[in-house]
């Protein structure tokens, strides 16, 4: 919803509802599962005392409250999207903080706050606007990290050269994988609740494959080809070694004979 549409529908309740339907059949993903059945739509909320202008509204479903928020509003009435786009893109580029607050004000928290709170939607939802076109091979790694001075790993689901889900775990383990990975069947069944990918391209690591199986029963698991060959590789090469260092030593040398004049 842009500022204009706002203005022009938000304090008409017949508006609102007509705009809500549409949105709810263009990106389910943003509402409870539930909204499809029935849903009310209710007062206002008093004006935000960060942004007086923008009001929030209110809707039912059954005995549940959930609210609506422009999406030109950034999380915690921090602002607009426009005001915040353009020190959110040089963020993304790696400019300081410090300088983003010496330049767009406020301190380094803040802006440390506004590059945070982009983590909390979901990837698979923002991402695949159509269930049936969430990818059925997927490819998984961890990417190890430092997680506040300790080694971490990033859990990483991927398809058709696009990030699906990204989730930090402190172990390598069965359990704690499974539980990073769980972001991402989280995810995607909240779009499409029948979702069963048929394969995961994994490096071989154990722990990976066995996550994917408890998430995705049935699921094949694929070794990666370039850790595949980097197996057979280094294996090749022990081989190789050891059958060096065994002809080396039945190999007969020639005899020296001592022959006197």
């Amino acid at each position: 919803m842009t500022q204009e549409q706002y203005d022009d529908t938000w304090n008409v309740p017949a508006e609102v509802t007509k705009w809500v339907d549409q949105v709810v059949v263009q990106s389910p993903e943003l509402f409870p599962a539930k909204i499809s059945e029935r849903y009310q739509l209710c007062g206002k909320l008093p004006a935000s005392k960060k942004m007086p202008q923008i009001q929030l509204r209110q809707i039912r479903i059954g005995s549940e409250a959930y609210y609506l928020r422009p999406s030109f509003v950034m999380p915690s009435f921090t602002g607009t999207t426009d005001q915040r786009s353009t020190p959110m893109e040089l963020i993304a580029h790696g400019v300081a903080l410090w300088i983003i607050a010496k330049v767009f004000g406020h301190d380094e928290m803040f802006w440390l706050r506004q590059q945070k709170r982009l983590g909390r939607n979901s990837i698979v939802g923002t991402t695949v606007k159509d269930p049936v076109e969430i990818p059925c091979h997927l490819a998984a790694d961890e990417h190890h990290a430092k997680w506040r001075g300790e080694k971490g790993y990033i859990a990483t689901t991927a398809a058709k050269d696009c990030l699906l889900g990204v989730a930090l775990s402190d172990k390598a383990n069965d359990e704690a994988l499974a539980d990073a990975y769980g972001v991402f069947h989280a995810e995607a069944i909240t779009v499409n609740k029948d979702y069963k990918p048929e394969t995961v391209n994994t490096d071989g690591w154990f722990s990976t494959q066995n996550a994917f199986k408890s998430l995705f029963p049935g699921i094949i698991t694929i070794l990666c080809f370039l850790h595949g060959f980097l197996k057979i590789r280094d294996r090749g090469r022990k081989e190789f070694k050891l059958h060096e260092r065994v002809e080396k030593f039945i190999t007969p040398r020639p005899l020296r004979c001592l022959m006197s004049g």
